[in-house]
C-alpha cells in the first residue's frame, strides 16, 4: 500500500502545507494510521480515497495544531528546479496558497495528484458535483491570478 500511495499523498500534502519535512512526517503518519485503522476499512470504498481522507484529516489537524503553536520556521514553498521554471512554480505556488482551502484541496486532488472527481469527493466527505464546481472555480481563478488564456494551454 505505501509503495503505490506514498507519492501521491506526499505531494498532497506539500501541495497543501508547503513544506517537504512537516509534508514528508504527516505522510508517514498517514501510513501508521492506516496500520492502526486496518479492521475500519471498508472494501466498498477506494483504498486511495481512504488513504487520501486519513492524510486530509491529519493535514486539518495539523493546521489547527499549527495555529494554536505559532512557529518562526520559514516555509520551504520553492522545490528545486531548472532557473526558467522557478519563476513559474513560484508564481503557481503563490497562487494555489490564495486559493480558498476548499477549492485548493479540490485542485490539488484532483489536478496535481491524479484522483478521480469520485474519489476526491469520497476523501472530501462532499459530492462529486461540489468537487467539479470546486476544481473550476480554481482554474478560473489560478487563471486570472497567473494571467493566462482561459482556452488553449493546460494549467500543469
Amino acid at each position: 500500500m505505501f509503495e503505490r500511495h506514498h507519492l501521491a499523498i506526499y505531494r498532497y500534502l506539500l501541495r497543501m502545507i508547503g513544506s517537504r519535512e512537516r509534508a514528508e512526517e504527516l505522510t508517514q503518519d498517514v501510513f501508521l494510521r492506516a496500520i492502526k485503522a486496518a479492521n475500519a476499512y471498508e472494501e466498498r470504498s477506494s483504498e486511495r480515497a481512504w488513504l487520501f481522507r486519513i492524510a486530509r484529516n491529519l493535514r486539518l489537524d495539523d493546521a489547527r495544531h499549527a495555529r494554536r503553536t505559532p512557529s518562526l520556521l520559514p516555509v520551504d514553498h520553492a522545490e528545486p528546479s531548472a532557473p526558467a521554471q522557478q519563476a513559474l512554480r513560484l508564481s503557481l505556488l503563490q497562487a494555489l496558497a490564495m486559493l480558498p482551502d476548499d477549492e485548493r484541496e479540490a485542485f490539488v486532488l484532483a489536478e496535481v495528484v491524479g484522483l478521480s472527481y469520485a474519489e476526491a469527493a469520497e476523501s472530501c466527505a462532499t459530492t462529486t458535483a461540489a468537487i467539479r464546481s470546486r476544481v473550476y472555480r480554481a482554474r478560473m481563478q489560478l487563471r486570472a491570478t497567473l494571467d493566462m488564456p482561459t482556452a488553449g494551454k493546460p494549467l500543469t
